[in-house]
């Protein structure tokens, strides 16, 4: 991106806020993260095939989530919760597993790196009755055009969603 696309492209957005982390490095490559409105840091390391990649040897590190894992999981959740809300306002809810959502982040080495390339979400809907099934595949159409973080990463995280809508048994 050129710079003037990149001022053009940002010509639309309002600054909202700040977000503000605080990081401290621990034993065996953890990381304690304090992120807002958690009591507690939330712990950051990596798990054995990141390690195997990055050659630590056993004791160099405590297997933990690693930042990569939260990245999926920011990304699913996100999009899960935008969509869900979208569903709300068709009148079907997405609570008390009438939504289940299932993701799977593709970890890939680029230039000796690990990063994410794509990640793939299924959901499964209980759809209630009286719920018009055309409005529910339109929401879900439409629906990571309205995630902050689907949108913070679209370009460089692959992002496809998949809906399997399930009707109620009679």
């Amino acid at each position: 991106m050129n710079d003037s696309t990149a001022s053009n492209s940002r010509s639309a957005e309002t600054f909202l806020s700040h977000v503000h982390v605080r990081v401290e490095n621990g034993d065996g490559r953890m990381k304690l993260v304090q992120l807002p409105l958690q009591d507690e840091p939330v712990p950051m390391g990596v798990r054995d095939e990141v390690a195997a990649h990055y050659r630590l040897a056993d004791g160099d590190y405590i297997p933990a989530t690693t930042t990569l894992d939260y990245l999926v999981g920011a990304i699913a959740g996100c999009l899960a919760g935008t969509f869900g809300g979208r569903l709300a306002a068709l009148g079907q809810s997405a609570s008390d597993g009438a939504l289940v959502t299932e993701a799977t982040g593709e970890l890939v080495v680029a230039d000796g790196v690990i990063r994410v390339r794509s990640v793939d979400l299924r959901y499964e809907l209980k759809i209630a009755d009286g719920i018009d099934a055309a409005k529910v595949r339109r929401a879900h159409e439409t629906h990571a055009r309205f995630c902050p973080v689907a949108q913070s990463v679209k370009d460089s995280i692959e992002i496809n969603t998949h809906l399997e809508i399930v009707t109620p048994k009679a």
